[in-house]
């Protein structure tokens, strides 16, 4: 849980320097730079990338999994995956409290909303890394579980990178949201764990018992 707390001290102190507006002369530098190495196949690729942590899509694979859970009898998954539509009250609570505008040039319609934190940095973050993290529970064999987590690391990561190419988040914005929605998924992961082994200590003791 320590990296939990770094994560959280790390998307507190984004918060406390995007509050003060020292990281206004980094966002605009890097919307500078964007905006002067736009492609037409990057354009597409963003915009493909950016749906990935849309409310509907999120949703949907939510949803999806927690169906699967149910009918695996593995609804401890759910319990992890609460984390998700949370990360979306969050985030919009925060954006009311900060109360960051978001950048003025865009190439997509910009959302009628505040931009600190990332909205869709942290629900990919949320559930993304949290899937693969689960996922990676399941696997004894230490190199796929790296592959597995940092798959998800890099989804919400390619997502973050979008909202900034497509001109409606700062680059302050995805760090904050990526770190938020980072700690949560390593809190939810670790409650998942905790719930498994209390399983697992429960059945042994049940079957101690019936051997006794």
């Amino acid at each position: 849980m320590k990296l939990v707390l770094w994560l959280l001290a790390g998307f507190a102190a984004v918060s406390i320097a995007v509050t003060a507006g020292w990281t206004a002369p980094l966002d605009q530098a890097v919307v500078m730079s964007i905006a002067g190495h736009r492609t037409d196949l990057l354009n597409n690729l963003a915009v493909n990338l950016t749906a990935l942590g849309s409310a509907p899509v999120v949703t949907l694979i939510a949803l999806c999994v927690t169906l699967y859970a149910f009918a695996a009898g593995r609804q401890r998954i759910v319990l992890a995956l609460l984390w998700t539509p949370l990360s979306f009250l969050l985030d919009d609570v925060l954006k009311l409290l900060f109360q960051h505008p978001r950048p003025t040039q865009a190439i997509i319609a910009i959302p009628d909303s505040y931009s600190f934190p990332s909205g869709h940095a942290v629900a990919a973050s949320a559930l993304y890394i949290t899937l693969a993290l689960i996922a990676a529970q399941g696997e004894r064999r230490q190199r796929p579980r790296r592959i597995l987590v940092w798959s998800g690391v890099t989804v919400a990561v390619l997502v973050a990178w979008s909202r900034v190419y497509l001109g409606v988040h700062y680059f302050s914005d995805v760090i904050g949201g990526l770190l938020l929605g980072g700690a949560g998924s390593i809190a939810a992961a670790h409650v998942l764990t905790r719930t498994h082994r209390h399983e697992q200590a429960q059945q042994r003791e049940s079957s101690s018992l019936h051997t006794d």
